[in-house]
């Protein structure tokens, strides 16, 4: 899913029961954004505390983030996996803590974000209700307005074929609009303007709603935003190649 790195950390510090200094050095990792070097010593604490939450939570956001900064597309589909098992673990342990809450439903759509339509739809209720009750426990944090926003994008643009099979799955197919989707996104851009993944969803919004002139100038600010990852890349691409081709 769509990530800021803005204040990535601090609440995840902040609430953590282990105070040693291996710890703290590792946060230290975490903070500069150091997965790869981070790895290893959470590894070990892990063999110490297999169920400390803490432990679990920081190996989770850091297999997302050699998810995201992954070259090899098998390495990418490993790190994401491993992502979603550590957060389901620390779920299953604190089903109610906030910040488990919000890397379990990060990591969740990451690892279903590229599956079928039939899976994307079956998990899209989940998605749904964790990233709200996020949204109501940590309402500062852009976070879950952001996946609410894309989940939004993605329902109401989905094809027939994909809306058929919608049907046949569910009594009540789950249903998105891209004037919600505005919403969410909008309410994650005011939380943190520094995101490039934002001003992108945004600006596609506002271009299935006919907004075009709105659209161009959301493009405008996110192509000069910091790109650290695949999936900034990405967006700064795709923006990049609709003002070219004005």
């Amino acid at each position: 899913m769509i990530i800021s790195l803005k204040n990535l950390f601090i609440g995840i510090i902040l609430s953590s029961l282990i105070t040693g200094q291996d710890f703290k050095d590792i946060d230290i990792k975490l903070t500069n954004l150091e997965f790869d070097k981070a790895q290893a010593p959470l590894e070990q604490l892990h063999n110490k505390y297999p169920q400390n939450t803490d432990v679990l939570l920081r190996l989770s956001i850091t297999h997302h983030y050699l998810s995201e900064s992954a070259m090899k597309k098998n390495l990418d589909k490993d790190n994401a996996l491993r992502a979603f098992e550590y957060a389901l673990k620390a779920f299953n342990i604190e089903p109610d803590n906030p910040d488990i809450l919000k890397w379990y439903v990060i990591t969740l759509g990451k690892t279903v974000e590229e599956d079928t339509i039939r899976n994307q739809i079956e998990h899209s209720k989940n998605i749904k209700n964790i990233a709200l009750k996020v949204i109501n426990l940590l309402p500062d944090d852009e976070f879950c307005y952001s996946i609410m926003g894309q989940w939004h994008y993605k329902l109401a643009d989905l094809g027939r074929a994909s809306r058929r099979i919608a049907s046949i799955l569910f009594s009540e197919p789950p249903k998105g609009s891209f004037e919600e989707a505005q919403y969410f996104f909008e309410k994650s851009l005011e939380r943190n303007s520094d995101y490039i993944g934002t001003y992108y969803w945004l600006g596609k919004t506002h271009l299935k709603l006919n907004n075009e002139q709105k659209a161009i100038e959301l493009f405008k600010l996110g192509v000069t935003l910091d790109r650290p990852y695949k999936r900034e890349e990405r967006a700064y691409q795709g923006m990049k190649s609709y003002l070219e081709n004005l």
